[in-house]
């Protein structure tokens, strides 16, 4: 899940014009007098032959047809954009300021750079997703122990992910900035190889556990011990136009979802959860060990509801974003977050009491 600021997007948005170009040709929402007749829901998603691989509730969603049929009693049709992991922000935040897509699925930052801008396909976050942890590791062979320790060095972090936000808010809290290190900007894969073959003292990322199962590298410091707000959550957004247009299909939507989450959140599903992150080649232990980092239990790690954090979170994020230049305008985060669909479709569901957002805290 990606985001860039003014400059670097523009940068992107040439190298990924001509591929979304043609991954958005056909896909435009087509309208009759009746309203909608597809709907497209950006997912961060890879291929499996020609046909996109779903994972989380996306696949729990898919796997039970309650929205794919619930739309076709509407006449509508359900597609599924796939947006690669390498490139999810700019081509999700082109295809909503284009008009082209409903529904997203992805993270805070780029979500905070589509909402700051002028566009006028501006979204609203109806479902918070599963709150993600990231890592600060250094070399296997490395004295350092914190990230006072690595002043002066060579410091690698992908500008403008998600996962920036919480290396910024680390760098704050310490009365640090980028001037104090050699900052070098890389995506998560050649930051690996750099800190695997030391060629930069430390990483700050979202995938740290296969390095350190490898043994090249060790973590120093983690979101996991933060409070809740710390780490990085985004979740299903819906173009506000969309929301304002057909407020029944964006119910329809959130209702479906939710009952996904509720599945999931059953222990016994967890198995099927845990095996669907090995299919790029993940270790099963590694995917257990990222869900079991944090001290949030599973069902709580599912839970729809909108957690005071989550707006502390968006507020604090919006926040360092501007100051950090990875945005110039400002957010409304009340006008960002929207629990109002959730809120009804636990009550639809008969689920107002399955999950407690008082008590849907990290490190409790």
């Amino acid at each position: 899940m990606t985001g860039f600021n003014s400059s670097r997007r523009g940068v992107l948005a040439g190298g990924f014009a001509a591929a979304l170009g043609v991954a958005l040709s056909g896909c435009s929402v087509s309208k009759d007098k009746a309203g909608i007749t597809t709907l497209k829901i950006a997912v961060v998603s890879s291929f499996a032959g020609q046909k996109v691989r779903l994972s989380g509730l996306d696949y729990v969603v898919d796997k039970f047809g309650w929205l794919r049929e619930g739309l076709e009693k509407r006449g509508i049709k359900l597609e599924y954009f796939p947006a690669p992991n390498s490139a999810v922000g700019p081509i999700v935040n082109e295809a909503f300021a284009n008009h082209q897509i409903q529904f997203a699925g992805y993270s805070d930052l780029p979500s905070i750079i589509l909402n700051a801008s002028n566009t006028t396909g501006k979204t609203k976050l109806v479902l918070p997703g599963n709150p993600s942890d990231s890592y600060l590791v250094v070399p296997v062979g490395s004295t350092a122990r914190s990230i006072e320790d690595l002043k002066g060095k060579r410091l690698a972090i992908h500008r403008g992910r998600p996962w920036e936000l919480p290396l910024l808010r680390l760098l704050t809290s310490k009365g640090l900035t980028y001037d104090d290190f050699q900052i070098f900007n890389i995506n998560p894969d050649a930051g690996a190889a750099a800190v695997a073959t030391g060629g930069v003292d430390g990483l700050f990322t979202i995938s740290a556990f296969g390095l350190e199962d490898k043994g090249v590298a060790k973590i120093i410091w983690s979101t996991a011990d933060q409070a809740l707000d710390w780490k990085s959550w985004g979740g299903q957004w819906v173009s506000r136009t969309f929301l304002s247009e057909q407020p029944d299909i964006a119910q329809l939507v959130v209702d479906s979802y939710v009952r996904a989450a509720h599945w999931i959140s059953d222990e016994k599903n967890k198995d099927e959860i845990v095996l669907l992150g090995t299919r790029n080649g993940t270790p099963e232990h590694i995917v257990r060990r990222t869900y079991d980092q944090s001290n949030i239990s599973w069902k709580d790690r599912w839970s729809p509801r909108f957690p005071p954090e989550l707006y502390t979170h968006y507020r604090e994020a919006s926040a360092f974003a501007k100051q950090n230049g990875i945005i110039t305008g400002d957010v409304d985060v009340d006008a960002l977050l929207d629990d109002s669909l959730v809120e009804k479709a636990l009550k639809t569901l008969s689920l107002e009491t399955y999950w407690d957002a008082s008590k849907f805290k990290a490190g409790a």
